[in-house]
């Protein structure tokens, strides 16, 4: 009877007041499109390459790009372990509302980065060469190989900055703003690819200088914007912790280890390509990436959704948003990403005429309708890994990453030693639906844990509040903490604290259309009541790094609570009183 009575969800109340995720859902109507039209510019970047060389150049120069992706799949590693670490880490001290820990957390990611460009500069020219010399390419494909190496090393350490800036932008809420700077990019490596190609009629080493050149305009502009437009490195001269850093790498970690682990599919997969069809492989294998990275647009707009929210979640610790935030998720990316699947399956000749390729190798068809198969669940175990990152179960999400992804090869090696090559392919769903299942069973496992009892003394309330009932959830809490045992003192405060911040929300919108999340936990000595909403900016102090909460009974409050933190995230109020 006691366990029960602290079971998080309390079963009157949530009937009246269910978590739903309506204001989860109304972030990610606002956040998806605008990152989908982001991830668009992206995949500009990431195919016009292949685009222009087999329109403009030849089928043997698309071949020598997507021969060269493993190589630099290997080096991108640094780069996904730095950005994703960092993103996760500055959002989680934003959901912990702590400026200093903020402070510490900006200066260790300026840290990491700048390190992280230098390292991936230095190690580049090597891993190359190792990689490219072990394909036993023809002359003329290795040579074109190289050609379009020299640009992408340039590009690859700006590159690292970049993305690192981008991922900071997404966590303060500028998604208009990376949008624009994505589509500033796409633009510039189009025309500065068609420049180099048609003008200069340097081929593919032309395709090289136009991703290099893109790459540094993009990150000087970025540079620029966050210093002048942001406060992402306005620290006040505090030092990082080496604590910090090794939080941030720790956290990047499963996407790090998701990137070693499709550095080592691409390279071993590409040796099975080529035993598989030939020279003709890697013609494939341009085609069929360039249908994924349509598909990509949607899985990376749809994680890039989530990841500001599934940080703040995660920092206000508050598991029912964060499992509302990834069944949300999870259903958009379906949706998205199975428009596209089906239109592979339908219209597989397409893709490969939009790459130049008239005359499609044998084998072809099957195999980019067999490859497609596997979107779905790809989009499915990218929002898993995410989930699992910012609920600090990195050990658990790198280990499943792992386990999964190294399965390809063996997977591609034992259908290609009964089938057609084409079946080749299926080993990327067969690899999906592992990774799926072993997601799934862990995220089971969370849910579990969530809905357990972890410290007895403590009872949380979570509730979704509409203005007009604001009231009548002010005497749910009382409610809930009489029946509980919890302080009568706190818990009538924090019902007056709730009614003062939902009326000023819709004074100062003027509307009644306002979504608030609430939670209130109660311990045996003190409380602490949340409320997240999206109404109006209450109050921005902007000459510096704090907040101030201001309404019209601010000293009230201030009395009411020890202490009162309070940002604008994510374009939403986030209020912590503390008693």
């Amino acid at each position: 009877m006691q366990k029960q009575q602290n079971i998080v969800e309390h079963e009157n109340i949530e009937s009246l007041f269910p978590r739903k995720g309506t204001l989860t859902g109304r972030k990610l109507r606002e956040f998806i499109p605008i990152m989908i039209l982001t991830n668009m510019s992206v995949f500009i970047m990431s195919t016009v390459d292949g685009l222009i060389a087999g329109n403009l150049v030849s089928e043997k120069a698309l071949a020598s790009i997507n021969i060269f992706f493993p190589a630099m799949v290997i080096l991108t590693i640094i780069s996904a372990l730095i950005e994703s670490g960092s993103a996760t880490s500055l959002a989680t001290c934003m959901g912990k509302n702590d400026v200093e820990a903020i402070r510490r957390a900006k200066a260790a990611v300026r840290f990491t980065m700048i390190g992280g460009a230098v390292f991936t500069a230095i190690i580049q020219f090597p891993i190359m060469y190792l990689v490219i010399n072990s394909y036993h390419l023809s002359p003329e494909v290795k040579e074109m190989v190289w050609q379009y190496a020299i640009g992408i090393m340039i590009a690859l350490p700006v590159g690292l900055i970049s993305s690192v800036c981008s991922y900071q932008l997404q966590i303060v809420g500028k998604m208009r703003v990376l949008m624009v700077l994505s589509i500033m990019e796409g633009v510039m490596n189009t025309f500065l690819d068609l420049f180099f190609v048609v003008v200069m009629h340097l081929g593919v080493v032309g395709i090289g200088f136009g991703t290099a050149s893109a790459s540094l305009i993009r990150c000087t502009v970025t540079i620029i914007y966050i210093v002048k437009k942001t406060d992402i490195y306005r620290c006040k001269k505090t030092k990082h912790r080496w604590s910090e850093v090794r939080d941030i790498l720790y956290c990047g970690c499963p996407d790090a280890a998701n990137m070693a682990m499709l550095a080592l599919q691409n390279y071993f997969m590409m040796r099975i390509i080529l035993a598989g069809f030939g020279d003709v492989g890697g013609t494939i294998k341009g085609v069929c990436f360039f249908a994924f990275n349509i598909a990509n647009i949607f899985i990376l707009g749809t994680m890039s959704s989530m990841r500001p929210l599934v940080g703040l979640y995660s920092g206000a610790e508050d598991p029912k948003a964060m499992r509302n935030l990834i069944q949300q998720c999870i259903l958009a990316s379906m949706v998205l990403v199975g428009s596209i699947t089906i239109a592979v399956e339908l219209f597989p000749t397409l893709f490969y005429h939009l790459n130049g390729v008239r005359n499609i190798p044998e084998g072809g068809i099957l195999s980019i309708r067999l490859f497609a198969l596997y979107f779905i669940f790809k989009g499915i175990d990218s929002l898993f890994r995410l989930y699992f990152a910012n609920r600090k179960d990195a050990i658990a999400a790198t280990g499943l990453t792992v386990i999964g992804n190294a399965t390809l090869p063996f997977f591609a090696f034992a259908l290609t030693s009964f089938l057609p090559a084409p079946f080749l392919w299926l080993a990327y769903l067969l690899m999906e639906l592992l990774i799926f299942v072993l997601s799934g069973t862990r995220y089971l496992w969370w849910l579990k844990k969530d809905r357990s009892v972890v410290d007895p003394s403590e009872k949380v309330l979570y509730l979704t509040v509409r203005p007009e009932d604001a009231i009548k959830a002010s005497r749910m809490i009382r409610s809930f903490a009489d029946e509980n045992g919890c302080s009568a003192k706190i818990a009538y405060r924090m019902a007056l604290c709730m009614e003062e911040m939902v009326a000023y929300v819709v004074q100062s919108q003027k509307q009644n259309d306002i979504n608030i999340m609430i939670m209130a936990r109660f311990r045996p000595d003190e409380g602490i009541f949340c409320m997240i909403d999206d109404g109006k900016c209450i109050a921005l102090n902007e000459d510096t790094e704090t907040t101030e909460l201001i309404t019209d009974n601010y000293g009230l409050l201030k009395k009411l609570a020890k202490s009162v933190e309070y940002q604008n995230i994510l374009n939403m109020n986030y209020t912590i009183f503390h008693f």
